[in-house]
């Protein structure tokens, strides 16, 4: 082969070369790629390194809200918006730009200005001049800060206000706004029922023991949380990651609760204005049942504080136990004449109001006054109770079933007086109900004699007036409820209704009893409720109350100090109308310490809140009297109470075609609030949009 053929192939052979070197580098990396690809995998030291960056969150379901037994808004969960800004949006890629990037920057400036006094006019009550905003904005432009705060926890209607300003009006990469939401309890009453009602800061707090109904019933107002995953961007934001697994969160359940949130002010009122017109009384509770239902429509609860000031601190009426006093005889009564031991015309020997067979146990002053008075020796039953005579029920018991203590005792049992009715609110208080035990070590006759008028024997106010309630309601006890139903979107879920516990009695001995206590109101103890609104048939009562000992300072008496000094409870409970009853209710009133020969008693403030009550419902209730909310206004709470002094609030938002939520929020937002009939969407609404309504008014929507 000549040189120049050998030339000319040359050429070819580098070609081939090269193909050939290609396809050996190409089937290499082609078999890399495969190996990475299906069989490789990094060291789990460093595997993170490849992957972008992923973090689990929690989506928190929105609370649900607790409602009165008409509707009425108590506990609410609203969102409320935190609004941050990215101060640094743009400004890199206007350096990088020229002349046209510098332009673009003074431009940005220029809307940053009209931002400023945009936020200074629209957050006015934050007291903030434009000069503060632009100082904060540019400041935080400077320092190339991508997540500057600008107001906390604003509503949705400043909200959609400040998305209408100069740059937030654009699109967030653009002109910077940052929205962060989260949940806000609002509590539209203030601190009315606050103990019943409970209270959590939001749906997130776990930190601090529940009370209250959202306590009892966190399990279904908190809803069930959600899941998803984050990956953060080049920006270092958390977004969705869509890849990963999502589960969306489920709102809480509403819970409808018994308390007629009227019928609760009615009852603070009273029990707050007769309390503070006696300096000794440092405490009281109060409760309004429905006689045929059991459900409680208020429940009152009031401490007086170092200044002077009532509030709601801990639940007496169900966690505080105590001796009742005489408000005890009508459960003694009860069992006399249920078993046929007495009619209330029986009479008895008055012994001078002493126990001859007794000696410790003091003479009863009232029966000598009773003596001087009638100049009779006896004393029939029914004046022993109008007057409530010591001596008079420790004698009917003692002779009655002074050989069978296990008689009268079972009979307390029987009533229930020692159980806590599986209550929703039932609190740890001071001490567990009793009811004294002829069996148990240390019992003797003096229990016996005592638990006839009210000592020896635990009871909560709730429990007492569950038995007078029996009375009211001929004899058939019902359980005290709360709570009448779990709701969503206003559909029930789970209802809970009136259970019956027992029959504590006949109706025709329900029917004795209840001349008996009105006979008390007309000329016994309570004769300050002979000019209430209705008739009245109650009972008063007043015991000394348990000193702790540290109280006792070295004292072996467990009811006075070492100076003699004493605490009082005092109580008047009824039903009424006395001929028809509808509402029993129990006023208790608790002393700090008072010097010997001072007392208090259940026929004074007691009693004169009971009237107050009584009066405050009758004028309430409709079927009664004149309707006083035809106007379908709500008062705005001040300070703990309702106050009627209303200010002009925001035009009445349209509502039509919303869902239950979305008006609830919206309506909130707007300073009203809100009740609902129905399910599904906003057919109407009361008042209509557009209309300048009072703040506070409460704007009724139906859904269907």
């Amino acid at each position: 082969m000549s040189m120049d053929e050998k030339d000319k192939r040359r050429p070819s052979r580098i070609l081939m070369y090269f193909y050939v070197l290609f396809l050996l580098a190409s089937v290499t990396i082609a078999g890399r790629i495969l190996y990475i690809q299906y069989i490789w995998k990094p060291d789990h030291k460093f595997a993170h390194h490849f992957r972008p960056e992923k973090k689990r969150a929690v989506i928190e379901p929105r609370r649900g809200s607790v409602i009165d037994r008409n509707g009425k808004l108590l506990a609410i969960s609203t969102p409320m918006y935190n609004i941050y800004m990215d101060c640094y949006v743009q400004k890199e890629a206007n350096s990088m730009n020229g002349a046209k990037g510098a332009a673009a920057e003074k431009e940005w400036v220029r809307k940053a200005g009209l931002l400023s006094k945009g936020l200074a006019e629209t957050l006015q009550e934050h007291g903030r001049d434009s000069a503060y905003y632009m100082n904060r904005i540019m400041t935080g432009r400077v320092r190339k800060m991508q997540h500057r705060s600008i107001v906390m926890k604003t509503d949705h209607g400043t909200l959609l206000k400040l998305k209408e300003l100069p740059l937030f009006n654009e699109p967030s990469y653009r002109g910077g706004l940052i929205v962060e939401e989260e949940e806000k309890r609002l509590y539209p009453y203030g601190s009315l029922a606050r103990r019943v009602i409970g209270y959590v800061k939001n749906n997130k707090d776990t930190t601090s023991r529940h009370i209250g109904i959202e306590g009892r019933y966190d399990y279904v107002l908190h809803g069930k949380a959600g899941v998803e995953w984050q990956r953060r961007t080049d920006m270092r934001r958390l977004i969705q990651d869509i890849d990963s697994t999502f589960i969306a969160a489920e709102d809480g359940l509403d819970v409808r609760t018994t308390i007629d949130i009227d019928m609760q002010d009615i009852a603070d009122r009273a029990l707050r204005e007769n309390m503070s017109k006696e300096n000794n009384i440092n405490g009281g509770c109060a409760v309004i049942m429905d006689v045929k239902t059991g459900a409680i429509r208020a429940m009152v609860n009031l401490q007086r504080d170092s200044s002077g000031r009532f509030s709601e601190v801990f639940n007496m009426a169900a966690g505080w136990p105590s001796e009742p006093g005489s408000v005890f005889k009508a459960v003694t009564l009860a069992t006399l004449l249920e078993d046929g031991k007495v009619e209330l015309d029986t009479e008895l020997k008055t012994n001078h109001g002493a126990m001859s067979d007794m000696p410790d146990i003091p003479r009863d002053e009232y029966i000598t006054n009773y003596e001087r008075r009638t100049g009779r020796s006896t004393i029939p039953v029914i004046e022993g109770f109008k007057i409530s005579s010591n001596y008079v029920f420790r004698r009917l018991v003692k002779d009655n079933y002074g050989s069978r203590p296990d008689e009268f005792t079972s009979r307390l049992h029987s009533y229930g007086l020692d159980a806590n009715f599986d209550f929703e609110l039932a609190e740890r208080g001071s001490g567990k109900p009793r009811i004294p035990d002829p069996h148990e070590k240390g019992w003797t006759m003096s229990d016996l004699v005592s638990s006839a008028i009210g000592y020896s024997v635990r009871v909560t106010p709730l429990q007492v007036v569950t038995f007078y309630n029996a009375i009211a309601n001929k004899g058939r006890m019902m359980k005290p409820y709360i709570v009448e139903s779990t709701e969503k979107n206003g559909a029930a879920v789970q209802e809970f209704g009136p259970v019956t516990l027992n029959s504590i009695c006949s109706k025709a001995t329900a029917d004795t009893l209840t001349r008996a206590l009105q006979m008390v109101t007309l000329e016994g103890t309570a004769k300050r409720l002979r000019n209430a609104k209705c008739t009245v048939a109650g009972k008063t009562g007043t015991a000394r109350m348990h000193l702790l000992p540290g109280e006792r300072k070295g004292s072996r008496d467990p009811y006075s100090d070492n100076m003699g000094r004493k605490k009082h409870q005092a109580t008047f409970v009824g039903f009424f109308p006395a001929d028809n009853p509808k509402y029993t209710a129990i006023v208790v009133t608790y002393t700090g310490l008072m010097p010997p020969g001072v007392n208090v008693y259940g026929g004074q403030a007691p009693a004169m809140a009971f009237k107050d009550i009584v009066d405050g419902i009758w004028a309430y209730e409709p079927q009664w009297s004149s309707e006083i909310k035809a106007n379908g206004k709500i008062p705005e709470m001040e300070g703990g109470y309702i106050s009627t002094s209303l200010t002009e609030g925001s035009p009445v938002p349209d509502l039509s075609g919303m869902g239950l939520k979305d008006a609830i929020y919206a309506v909130e937002n707007n300073g009203y609030r809100c009740s609902h009939t129905g399910t599904g969407h906003v057919v109407s609404q009361s008042p209509r949009p557009g209309t300048a309504a009072k703040k506070g008014e409460t704007v009724r929507i139906v859904l269907k």
